[in-house]
């Protein structure tokens, strides 16, 4: 029977909500710890949907010994986009299906103040508000986002979104296979926050699967890079911020997690 294979790149970014919201429509889950040494699937025959989670590496990264499961990450993706397979990308992951989609990845930075000002860099790192360009929408995924929900964001860096060459047509009057993308939301510093690739690949740059213990797991192990993006005081406001908007976050993530199985049909019979 096929499952869903969930790719973890570290320790403490985990699947958190995926694995019993799936599970409640009936979807096997199975959890590959990839820094343990647990191998990137290679049989399509037993993959009923892919989800790659976050983790502190990058696309640069990509190639280097430390991190010898990226590559066949990336050589599993490159399959996964050729056949328009279920993907869902979470930070890192949607990082990984934007490069694997001819997007380009680099550190997310605003506008300097004039025109010849250099850019400024600008990490997402807590909560903050996201918009949605169709807000209950016409996006299966995002229908019934409200717009300026706050959604949890660890990321420095972003992507131009992914976006293959047009195919040469099969035959005469057969209309060619979807290349394209359509932008499901963004936040004040970063438009690209999350996507949709060709019919059946999906990237969210911020978390919609989080749980609190989840949050907590994430600031005792990357403190460092939340006090250089918020200053000295980045726990606790963290911690504030979970308190304040977590059950309004959480409801929205199930939301999305949940139309990922439904408009995807992930449920049906095999």
């Amino acid at each position: 029977m096929s499952k869903c294979i969930i790719l973890q790149n570290v320790g403490h970014e985990g699947p958190g909500r995926i694995t019993p919201i799936f599970s409640d429509f009936g979807i096997r889950v199975e959890v590959r710890h990839l820094y343990r040494g647990d191998e990137v699937p290679t049989d399509f025959d037993e993959l009923r949907a892919l989800v790659i989670l976050g983790g502190p590496m990058a696309v640069a990264d990509i190639g280097k010994t430390e991190y010898p499961f990226l590559a066949d990450e990336v050589s599993l993706l490159e399959r996964m986009v050729r056949e328009d397979r279920a993907v869902l990308g979470i930070c890192l992951g949607a990082q990984l299906l934007a490069h694997v989609g001819g997007g380009r990845v680099y550190p997310n930075a605003r506008p300097g103040a004039t025109p010849d000002a250099a850019t400024i860099p600008a990490p997402e790192i807590g909560f903050a508000p996201v918009k949605f360009p169709f807000p209950g929408g016409t996006e299966p995924i995002v229908m019934g986002a409200a717009d300026g929900t706050p959604m949890f964001h660890w990321h420095f860096d972003t992507f131009d979104l992914p976006k293959l060459p047009a195919p040469v047509p099969i035959a005469p009057n057969v209309p060619p296979p979807p290349t394209g993308n359509s932008l499901l939301s963004s936040t004040a510093v970063c438009k690209n926050q999350a996507f949709r690739f060709k019919t059946r690949l999906f990237g969210f740059q911020y978390h919609p699967e989080m749980t609190r213990d989840g949050i907590e797991l994430m600031l005792s192990h990357a403190r460092p890079d939340a006090e250089k993006v918020l200053g000295p005081g980045a726990v606790e406001l963290i911690r504030e911020q979970t308190r304040t908007y977590y059950d309004r976050y959480e409801r929205l993530g199930n939301r999305i997690l949940r139309n990922f199985v439904q408009f995807l049909k992930l449920y049906a019979a095999d």
